[in-house]
């Protein structure tokens, strides 16, 4: 077992423990660290059901009425809100106005999502551990995954630069009272905002392209009280792991464990029909300097 380090007052005072996990040459976690590993945050110093099925079935309506189709020239593969993926919001919007729970897409049914693995990855390591720390969800889609940590943690501060789709987050997760919407972009929004307050980790899910996710990643890393930052499409997405490996080599970043799809061995597909040899996300530990 890793003794704990020094952690600043304001950080969690948990250490991150990761006996098993081994980092190569390039920076990247060995397959076997994601097994039996549970993840520590920490540093390296250390109404009625009827009102709201009503609001539900609104918004879900606009939503239907002008799809949140965004011109695909310039994205990564599968960075649009498809058509299906509205529907799909729908179907699960519905049976949320219903009460019933679940119903959130799988990743290969819906590509801005996280799959199901992750889901099961992020509920092991944080219940019954998180139930004080805040979350910065950057990049919040329909807010699937934004009501999962909303489960797991005291606060989400759910971010998203399309208004349409932090409305669609706010109705699909109209029972939790622990969520801040804010619309935000990444490269035009001041992150300065986030300094003044208490955050433990990040989870990072928007741009997907080199530049944009170093200076999201440094941007980041200028909130004094994050320790840990979880990469969504890790694996999926070159320019996310040519960006978190750059912040490897700088020392800036210590990976500690994987996550999602690929935990088998076996590549695994997306949705686009990619298929995928490393793993859905990546945990790593922020380095601050003593």
């Amino acid at each position: 077992e890793r003794p704990p380090g020094r952690l600043p007052p304001s950080a969690p005072r948990t250490p991150l423990w990761c006996e098993r996990t081994r980092v190569d040459a390039l920076g990247a976690c060995s397959v076997s660290a994601m097994m039996g590993t549970r993840l520590r945050p920490g540093s390296s110093r250390s109404t009625a059901v009827g009102s709201r099925a009503r609001t539900l079935r609104l918004v879900v309506a606009v939503l239907v009425a002008a799809p949140l189709v965004a011109v695909a020239e310039d994205l990564p593969p599968g960075s649009f809100v498809s058509p299906e993926a509205v529907v799909r919001f729908r179907e699960a919007a519905a049976a949320r106005a219903r009460g019933e729970e679940g119903g959130s897409p799988d990743k290969w049914e819906d590509q801005w999502t996280i799959s199901a693995t992750l889901r099961r990855d992020l509920e092991d390591q944080f219940t019954d551990f998180a139930e004080n720390f805040t979350v910065l969800e950057v990049g919040s889609y329909f807010g699937y995954t934004t009501r999962l940590l909303s489960e797991r943690f005291a606060r989400v501060i759910a971010l998203d630069a399309v208004p349409q789709l932090l409305q669609a987050n706010r109705e699909y997760n109209l029972d939790k009272t622990n969520i801040l919407y804010l619309r935000f972009h990444t490269l035009e929004h001041d992150w300065g905002m986030f300094a003044l307050n208490t955050i433990h980790i990040v989870f990072l899910d928007a741009s997907h392209d080199f530049e944009t996710v170093l200076q999201d990643i440094d941007n980041c890393l200028k909130i004094p009280s994050v320790s840990l930052i979880i990469f969504d499409d890790y694996g999926a997405e070159k320019g996310v792991s040519d960006a978190v490996r750059v912040f490897v080599a700088n020392g800036r970043l210590k990976p500690v464990s994987f996550m999602g799809e690929g935990g088998d061995g076996k590549p695994w597909k997306l949705r686009d029909g990619r298929e995928v040899a490393e793993r859905e996300a990546i945990a790593c530990e922020v380095v601050r300097s003593q």
